[in-house]
């Protein structure tokens, strides 16, 4: 990818905390895959997305709701993608065409500010499956030929160095069964709750954010697996030499997480240097901003199926 706006390289410690495990041996990856970065946006239909909103287009496109999604996506998601210290990859956003008409706007307004265009694609889809959208995308990329598919939430972003970390993870797969999941347990979350700022890090075996799975068009996709169980049947590699991505905790979340006894606070984590090298994007946004609109702009949230067990 070329002519984005960046925050510039860094340097890679290829020196890893990576395991491999796969059930059947496997074959060897003739070609690095490309990689597609793939996130849901206020997508109305099935994914396996249990909140109240996925059922509900009223509250799903509610505009305060979508403002604040915006605000997330454009200082945490598309800035992490800006900040990627290698740009080989392609990013693909899977919407709704029930999504207002200023907010379809502002959605390819927004990644092509922050991307350039031909950088990213999105679909609007009446509704469907997530994973027949995604087979679609990933046919148009690559034909029948395996894609490493990027899990990340319009809320989330990726640590700088992700892409190329990636990469180097799938140079080393010499031999495996596809499907293929490359994990990555450690990350941080953020919270934005009650005008909040606190930081905390985690770890979660098979977490969603940044979870990756290699695989062609004719087998099944990360929007139509169950990525708690999945990578144990399927082979996984992890990776847990170092937090590689950020969640966010806030009042639009898709699915209510809360604070885990496991979780370790962060203090003054603006100052730390994995923050400062790994994840600068942080340090930019005004923080203020998201709390301004949080606290005047309603959002009818109620109950969440989708909680995550600590």
């Amino acid at each position: 990818m070329n002519n984005w706006k960046g925050l510039g390289g860094v340097f890679l410690d290829l020196i890893c905390d990576i395991s491999l495990w796969a059930p059947n041996g496997g074959i060897a990856l003739a070609d690095l895959p490309k990689i597609l970065i793939s996130t849901r946006f206020s997508f109305f239909g099935s994914s396996g997305w249990k909140s109240e909103f996925s059922a509900d287009p009223e509250m799903l496109f509610e505009q305060g709701r979508l403002e604040q999604r915006f605000w997330l996506f454009e200082n945490i998601t598309l800035a992490s993608l800006v900040a990627q210290a290698d740009k080989d990859f392609h990013y693909f956003v899977l919407s709704s065409r029930l999504m207002p008409d200023w907010a379809k706007q502002k959605l390819r307004t927004s990644c092509d500010s922050y991307l350039g265009r031909g950088n990213f694609t999105i679909k609007y889809p009446r509704g469907g499956l997530a994973r027949k959208h995604l087979r679609v995308m990933l046919s148009e990329l690559a034909g029948d030929a395996p894609v490493a598919q990027v899990v990340l939430d319009d809320d989330d972003g990726l640590s700088c160095d992700f892409v190329a970390r990636l990469k180097t993870q799938l140079s080393a797969l010499t031999s495996v069964q596809l499907p293929h999941f490359v994990t990555f347990p450690n990350g941080y979350a953020l919270g934005l709750r009650e005008n909040s700022t606190a930081l905390w890090q985690h770890s979660y075996r098979f977490i969603n954010l940044g979870l990756t799975m290699i695989g062609s068009t004719d087998q099944k996709n990360v929007f139509g697996i169950d990525h708690i169980r999945a990578p144990e049947r399927l082979g996984f590699t992890n990776d847990s030499s170092m937090p590689m991505f950020v969640r966010t905790l806030s009042n639009v979340n898709d699915s209510r997480v809360t604070v885990g006894q496991r979780w370790v606070d962060v203090p003054e984590w603006a100052k730390t240097d994995d923050i400062k090298s790994r994840f600068a994007f942080l340090l930019t946004p005004e923080f203020q901003e998201y709390h301004k609109l949080s606290a005047t702009q309603s959002v009818g949230v109620k109950t969440y199926s989708d909680v995550e067990i600590d």
